[in-house]
């Protein structure tokens, strides 16, 4: 195993230990998904819902559900096995990638990518694993056209019921492509027939699939039309970069070693990279948050497969030029995860102290409660532990506690379901996360009393209950 591998890898095991370790997942949507498995069906209280993107979350969340219902286990076993589970998922495509690769390529820029997004329980983890190893067996040339027709079919279909910015990622790689000539490089044709092919097919399946299998749950609805141009907007995505320098960073480690193919030499160019990446590395001490993770998706699809185009023409000479940059790179990651998980635990130290028995209202608790979500001045960007007076309060919960709906949960399982804090939502469209008829059908099956009260007050606050949006 070569020493960039090596390091990624290890970044990604110290992510996942110390995120099961904090149980991050339960602190933006996983708090959602992870607690279906748990109160219900999985399938029938969320991902029912998204049934266009529902291979991808059963993949990543389905197995801890099963064992679940399986091994009877309780809410402590439940939630540690699911956060490993999840975890296992990009290490066992990773794992596939290097079974079918010619070079390592593909695995290393899939685990880069992984370990930039871990923290935010997109379904993108599992449809870029996937689309990269059929675009491993479609370069192949010793594949034959039918295996890759094959492959392109059974791909395809896991594809299609992933996410639907996979076929934005494909047309990204042909467009690419086509101007790699510009540079006296070029791509074989078979891969960008194929990708083509393949990203029109896929582009087509989601228009119809709005129409097929649309949102049942219209908050949700509402949420993915605020959000449908995340993928496609320069502003947002230069936003984000803003934010979070050091998403930046990272993208500009995965890119540079490309940098011959585009005819780029500069003798300092060395330097330049490792004083980029002392900068990231402040970054991902001082500036890591809730938001970090989940914005990296918007922009790591396209800097992945610029990455990857780039290094096609020449992949053991971009392996080569890459082990410094990858090792760079994993270092940043590791050491944002520490700084994330350190946040993680001081949040869970000041839940511990706020928690009531029941489910209490946090903006009743007799200390006021730190809700203000943090606006992105600079000091919060480059220096959060400066941010306001007191760092937990001033910097950790405005930060953590950024998604209103997860604290419900959160606190239920951190209460070990003796109570939860909650906050409140407003009328409007406003998220709420399930569907009232499959609330009303986990209770009529919960597990015990505790599960029973907390169903009935997700049945009162936290739940669509029609085509038009309830405010209660």
């Amino acid at each position: 195993m070569d020493r960039s591998d090596k390091a990624l890898l290890a970044a990604f095991l110290l992510a996942a230990g110390l995120g099961t370790w904090t149980r991050c997942l339960m602190h933006d949507d996983g708090a959602v998904i992870l607690s279906s498995g748990w109160l219900g069906s999985l399938w029938d209280l969320y991902a029912s819902q998204i049934a266009s993107r529902a291979v991808a979350v059963l993949a990543m969340h389905g197995p801890a559900w099963l064992a679940r219902a399986a091994f009877d286990l309780d809410a402590g076993a439940y939630l540690t096995l699911a956060h490993v589970l999840y975890f296992a998922v990009p290490l066992l495509l990773w794992l596939m990638l290097r079974v079918v690769e010619r070079d390592r390529l593909f695995s290393r820029l899939y685990l880069a990518l992984a370990l930039a997004m871990i923290y935010f329980p997109t379904e993108l983890i599992v449809g870029v694993g996937v689309w990269l190893i059929w675009l491993a067996l479609v370069s192949d040339p010793a594949r034959s056209i039918a295996g890759v027709v094959l492959a392109t079919l059974l791909l395809g279909a896991i594809m299609a019921f992933s996410h639907p910015a996979l076929a934005l990622m494909g047309l990204f790689f042909v467009a690419a492509g086509l101007a790699l000539p510009l540079f006296g490089q070029r791509l074989p044709a078979r891969s960008l027939v194929a990708a083509a092919v393949l990203s029109v097919a896929l582009l087509a399946f989601y228009l119809a699939a709005t129409r097929w299998l649309p949102l049942t749950n219209p908050t949700d609805g509402a949420s993915q039309e605020a959000n449908r141009f995340a993928y496609l907007s320069p502003v947002w995505m230069l936003r984000t970069l803003m934010y979070f320098p050091m998403i930046a960073v990272l993208w500009f480690l995965l890119l540079v070693p490309g940098a011959d193919t585009l005819r780029l030499r500069w003798r300092f160019l060395p330097l330049a990279t490792l004083a980029i990446a002392v900068f990231g590395l402040w970054c991902a001490a001082a500036g890591t948050s809730l938001k970090t993770s989940a914005w990296t998706r918007h922009t790591g699809l396209y800097a992945m497969t610029l990455a990857l185009v780039l290094a096609l023409p020449a992949p053991a000479a971009w392996l080569r030029r890459a082990e410094r940059p990858l090792i760079l790179f994993a270092t940043i990651a590791a050491v944002s995860a520490l700084s994330f998980n350190i946040d993680l635990w001081l949040f869970g130290r000041f839940i511990d102290r706020a928690l009531r028995p029941g489910i209490v209202d946090a903006a009743t608790l007799p200390a006021p409660w730190p809700s203000q979500r943090p606006e992105p001045v600079a000091g919060r960007i480059l220096f959060k532990f400066g941010v306001g007076e007191k760092y937990v309060r001033d910097g950790v919960m405005p930060s953590y506690d950024w998604s209103r709906i997860p604290l419900a949960f959160y606190t239920y399982f951190r209460s070990d379901r003796q109570g939860a804090l909650f906050h409140p939502l407003g009328g409007g469209a406003e998220w709420r996360p399930f569907e009232c008829p499959a609330v009303a059908r986990a209770l009529a099956q919960a597990r015990d009393a505790q599960d029973r009260q907390f169903l009935e007050f997700l049945a009162q606050h936290y739940c669509a209950r029609s085509a038009g949006l309830s405010d209660r």
